[in-house]
């Protein structure tokens, strides 16, 4: 039963009502020892997220005008149609005292994640310029003072000149907060008294602001009630001020401390986890939604914007769904359907607004309620279609990541109707073990409560993820399934073993029962993308073999088959093996680029590989960021020990956007005039210099870079092309059952410098 009494028949199960944000007393312990519970199973990085319920408790400001005398015009105002919009600037502000809150820090962790969670910020903030643009704010940006704050009494007779103004001091006011952090009066509007006629004494003058700023971004490190009372909680955020165009101007995110000296999570997961929180400050909020505008010109356009009619509405089953029009087309075209969708579902949390996507329809997206680890979540094409929706953004579409969930399925997708039918290989059955839908992890057949009894593969506990080598069989242990942990490496659905499986003594290949007839389970074996869609799997000593999407294969040198995901692996442009496996040869036609970035950073810092990978996927952001494009130009990035980044550039099929060589120039240009700064790990890494080669094409466009530079990086790639022939040729020699060894071909391949699993 629904909230309100209503039965759902379509979306709803109804055993399967979601838990809400306020519960019954009974219910307080029972339901953080069930999260708790529930994180030990799955053994993931998964997290709830509070932002409906803290963005409830906040009271959002706008520019009090009447409040204010003629001389007070703040200089942060835009005006209509004054300019065109640019990438979105985020000013950080640390807050190191916790204030409100029932914050207490006995061990010192704020003290101790400060650097890290700043660190986190400034990547999702440095990402979200790529993506997000807004007409500039004009002069520093000056946040507005709460007037029930500052003010005990107002002039109320409607007669009197400043009628309405403030007419008595409040003796206690000590300033305004953002989520308990503390602003500066730096960055606040003064204030005045007022008599019943004539001027008003000025009691607080305006502060100077900041300059080049569109949004204010306070930080807090704590351990608050909240994060007590939810142990899972990563990160809570909420938006506090906005402008007269009611687009938000500030907002906090507070850390839980605890989190942040944990190794349980990457620094890929704060950053992913910081994106989410922030992304929910810049209006993906269920309060926020009342207040998104039409803006038919686009947002550069403001005196043809207006307060949109309705953005949410519930369908015939009571299911609340977001239905702005980019969305709904967006939506469509994820589940290859025809026109539009009739909207995205909204997750409903009982007795508050709604914030999240529904995680039936779009797992994996970064704005369902539950965050299950960078390696899982994406920037997807949906969330960034609500913010062009917003009217207050323009979106760079190029830079959302393809969504693999529910794609190409239709609009009966995601349905608790449908999910238990095997209507779609997204869901599951049963309590088995299997995959993952991204293939990074073997997975149990579970539900959770954002799934409302529909059924998914969810990654198990530490030691199944297939892209961690040192999750492998030791070495001189037995293999018999010849399974292969490695960052290439993917999880699919087989039995394959060295020993003959039972029953089958007197059997033919040929005769092998078809995938349903056995007994398949989750493995991991090495992949190679040949082509997008299409791909080789390799097995411990054994050759490639196509693996044909769909079908099941036999592996030579095993007994048993394993069986071909369709739709799911090598998805280069933008997918998730977008920055791990071998990207599509360009034709002969396109140019062909190197571009090697030497970095500087602190003196005396040392990485290991994993940090040198995650500082890989930060570099290489920052440089889609700064060209404004999509990841389908730059492939093979790579860090070395010496601190030199290098990518290859060119035009994958189907990229949308410029020349590669028109982005070529823009970047040099750009990176002559403003090096790369990438914060990683609380440390600041800055580019030193940058060469860019043209490796497939004579230009003469290009007769600048030097001819001795030239010719050795092309003897470089030349030798790199015979050892690829060769790593292919040694790669195809059969190997029994009964002598397995460490395949040739395994040693030659070149490691992602994700790992196979980072966000990017």
């Amino acid at each position: 039963m629904e909230r309100g009494g209503k039965e759902r028949k379509g979306r709803r199960s109804e055993a399967g009502e979601k838990g809400s944000h306020r519960q019954d007393p009974g219910q307080t312990l029972e339901r953080p020892l069930k999260m708790l519970l529930l994180l030990l199973l799955l053994g993931a990085a998964t997290s709830r997220c509070l932002h409906d319920e803290t963005q409830q408790s906040v009271r959002l400001l706008r520019p009090p005008f009447s409040q204010l005398p003629l001389n007070f015009r703040s200089s942060s105002l835009i005006l209509p149609g004054s300019r065109d919009p640019q990438p979105l600037r985020i000013q950080t502000c640390y807050i190191g005292d916790p204030v409100s809150d029932g914050a207490w820090d006995p061990e010192g962790y704020g003290m101790k994640g400060g650097s890290r969670a700043l660190a986190a910020v400034r990547e999702a903030a440095q990402r979200l310029q790529g993506v997000l643009a807004v007409l500039p704010v004009r002069g520093p940006l000056l946040l507005s003072r709460d007037p029930a704050q500052y003010c005990h009494a107002v002039w109320g007779d409607p007669d009197a000149p400043n009628y309405h103004r403030c007419s008595l001091l409040n003796p206690g006011y000590k300033g305004e907060t953002c989520l308990g952090a503390k602003i500066p009066d730096a960055h606040l509007r003064g204030y005045a008294l007022w008599p019943e006629a004539g001027p008003p004494q000025l009691v607080q003058p305006d502060g100077p602001g900041v300059q080049n700023t569109d949004f204010l971004l306070y930080v807090r490190v704590a351990h608050t009630s909240k994060c007590h009372r939810e142990p899972s909680i990563i990160a809570y955020a909420a938006c506090c001020q906005l402008d007269s165009e009611d687009r938000p101007l500030a907002g906090t995110i507070v850390f839980c401390a605890q989190h942040l000296t944990s190794p349980s999570l990457s620094h890929s997961d704060i950053v992913m986890a910081t994106l989410h929180e922030l992304l929910h400050a810049l209006g993906f909020s269920g309060q926020l939604f009342k207040k998104w505008r039409d803006c038919p010109s686009g947002p550069s356009v403001r005196e043809n914007c207006s307060t949109r009619q309705q953005v949410t509405r519930r369908d015939e089953w009571g299911q609340l769904l977001l239905t702005t029009p980019t969305v709904s087309r967006s939506l469509a075209k994820h589940l290859g359907v025809l026109g539009v969708s009739p909207g995205v579902p909204l997750e409903e949390e009982q007795g508050s607004l709604s914030s999240h996507w529904e995680a039936r329809l779009l797992q994996g997206s970064v704005m369902i309620a539950t965050f299950d680890g960078a390696q899982r979540t994406r920037l997807d094409p949906i969330t960034l279609a609500a913010f062009k929706d917003s009217g207050w953004y323009q979106v760079n579409h190029s830079a959302a990541e393809e969504l693999l969930w529910g794609q190409g399925s239709g609009l009966e997708f995601g349905l608790v109707t449908t999910c238990g039918t095997d209507s779609s290989d997204f869901f599951c059955t049963g309590s088995g073990l299997g995959c993952h839908y991204l293939h990074l992890d073997k997975g149990s057949c579970s539900s959770d409560p954002t799934l409302e009894g529909c059924r998914m593969f969810k990654p198990l506990a530490n030691g199944s993820e297939c892209w961690k080598k040192e999750n492998g069989v030791p070495p001189g242990a037995e293999n018999p399934h010849g399974e292969i942990y490695h960052s290439q490496s993917r999880c699919f659905l087989a039995n394959l073993t060295s020993q003959l499986l039972p029953g089958e003594k007197t059997r033919q290949p040929s005769q092998i029962p078809a995938p349903k007839e056995v007994e398949l389970a989750g493995r991991c074996y090495l992949h190679h993308c040949t082509e997008r869609g299409a791909y080789k799997v390799q097995a411990e000593g054994s050759p490639w073999a196509s693996c044909l999407p769909g079908k099941a294969i036999q592996i030579p040198g095993y007994y048993g088959l394993l069986f071909c995901p369709r739709g799911r692996l090598c998805q280069t442009n933008g997918g998730i093996d977008a920055a791990t496996s071998p990207p599509v040869s360009p034709s002969t036609q396109d140019l062909v680029f190197q571009l090697a970035l030497g970095l500087a950073g602190p003196p005396d810092h040392s990485l290991g590989k994993e940090e040198r990978e995650e500082l890989t996927e930060a570099v290489l952001q920052a440089l889609v960021s700064r060209g404004g494009t999509g990841r389908c130009y730059f492939h093979g990035p790579l860090i070395t020990t010496s601190l030199l980044f290098t990518v290859h550039m060119w035009k994958s099929p189907g990229c949308q956007g410029p020349s590669v060589g028109l982005l070529h120039r823009t970047l040099t240009l750009t990176l002559q005039k403003q090096p790369l700064e990438v914060y990683y790990g609380g440390a600041s890494f800055t580019t030193e210099h940058s060469k860019f080669l043209v490796t497939s094409d004579h230009n003469p466009s290009m007769t600048y870079v030097g001819l001795s530079m030239g010719l050795c990086l092309m003897l470089l790639l030349l030798v790199g092309a015979l050892g690829t022939v060769a790593y292919k040729k040694r790669a195809t020699l059969q190997v029994g059952p009964s002598a397995p060894y460490h395949s040739p071909g395994l040693q030659s391949t070149t490691s992602s410098p994700a790992g196979g699993m980072r966000e990017v």
